[in-house]
């Protein structure tokens, strides 16, 4: 009598256990590609959108906004949802490209949904941190006895924002020498300019090797931050974000100069930068000057779409809101498409037409 209890019991317990598996619900991964700026107040995000959602697993990777969009376009990475620090990347390069056994473009929409400005990041300990100021930074970035980087331009939209920057600088300043010293004589080859008509041209060589150890190239803003901390350079050009979520001493620059007032554009626009890049043959990848804003998609083949969609709308019209904010990253208060009638049906009370 007692086996047959034994037995009973076990049987019980197996049934009972088959009926908790059967309850239990499959975790979704919700992969997520962003601009390295965005690392910090998606990391934040992270908890809450997984609190709200419990069966899924929120998982973020952040590179250079080129590298986010070629991990899709390029490596074939199965991406939920793209973020990156350049808006027009996306039709530029996921509209023109079509995936594989397919004759559909990897996207057809984007939301422009935040805004930045670049800043000239340094720490107490940098050479020359008690002189250095809006008027003079260029002239303590050009001494001797200071290093400074900025991101990979081929790779990373701070990179390209950086050399533009720093080529409207000389007309700001009016130093027609200022991109030659600071940037073209420390690469071999070198990164060259040229007046073009009212603006200029910069031209971005095959490879981009520094010649001496005063300039350090990063492939993304992220990767400069380690080396400011440390001491290994004196300075670098981030977003003013970056600088604030990091507690760094920064220059403001010039309203003329850091790409981030809406009433500069048409001469923000004066400087190009080019690439002379085969692989880039196929995409005219060439950048205007223009205001900073962030943009993102769902990629066409993305394997969580309707998550993807619902972490947008937690970001624009719910907590995600909130906490970007409180991390010194604020979304807009109308964020914008350009093309209405591809957005996801479940976007569209929240994402306004283009003006």
């Amino acid at each position: 009598m007692a086996l047959a209890i034994v037995a009973l019991a076990a049987v019980a317990s197996v049934v009972f256990y088959q009926s908790i598996q059967g309850t239990v619900q499959q975790t979704t991964v919700l992969k997520v590609y962003c601009a390295g700026s965005l690392l910090y107040p998606l990391q934040l995000t992270e908890e809450a959108f997984e609190n709200e959602n419990p069966t899924v697993d929120l998982q973020i990777e952040g590179h250079g906004s080129i590298q986010v969009i070629r991990h899709v376009t390029e490596m074939d990475d199965a991406v939920d949802l793209l973020m990156v620090a350049d808006y027009s990347l996306i039709p530029i390069i996921m509209y023109n490209t079509t995936m594989p056994n397919s004759t559909e473009p990897y996207a057809d929409w984007y939301v422009r949904f935040a805004s930045n400005e670049i800043v000239l990041a340094y720490t107490s300990q940098s050479a020359h941190a008690s002189e250095v100021n809006e008027g003079n930074w260029y002239e303590m970035l050009a001494m001797d006895d200071v290093k400074f980087g900025f991101a990979n331009p081929e790779i990373d939209a701070l990179g390209y924002r950086a050399l533009i920057v720093i080529k409207l600088a000389e007309s700001y300043y009016g130093e027609n020498q200022l991109f030659y010293n600071l940037i073209s004589k420390n690469f071999n080859p070198q990164f060259t300019s040229y007046s073009a008509g009212n603006g200029a041209q910069i031209y971005v060589p095959e490879t981009q090797t520094p010649a001496n150890s005063k300039v350090y190239l990063r492939s993304s803003g992220i990767m400069l931050m380690p080396l400011l901390e440390s001491g290994t350079i004196d300075y670098c050009f981030i977003y003013k974000s970056m600088a604030i979520q990091q507690n760094f001493s920064y220059i403001e620059l010039p309203k003329e100069i850091n790409l981030g007032d809406v009433s500069q554009e048409q001469h923000y626009n004066t400087v190009t930068v080019r690439y002379q890049h085969q692989r880039f043959a196929t995409v005219n990848l060439d950048r205007a000057g223009s205001i900073i804003y962030y943009g993102l998609t769902v990629p066409a083949n993305a394997p969580n779409a309707a998550m993807a969609e619902r972490f947008i709308e937690f970001l624009v019209n719910g907590t995600g809101r909130d906490i970007f904010d409180g991390a010194h990253m604020p979304v807009f208060g109308a964020c914008y498409t350009d093309n209405q009638s591809a957005l996801p049906q479940s976007l569209i009370p929240f994402i306004e037409a283009e003006p």
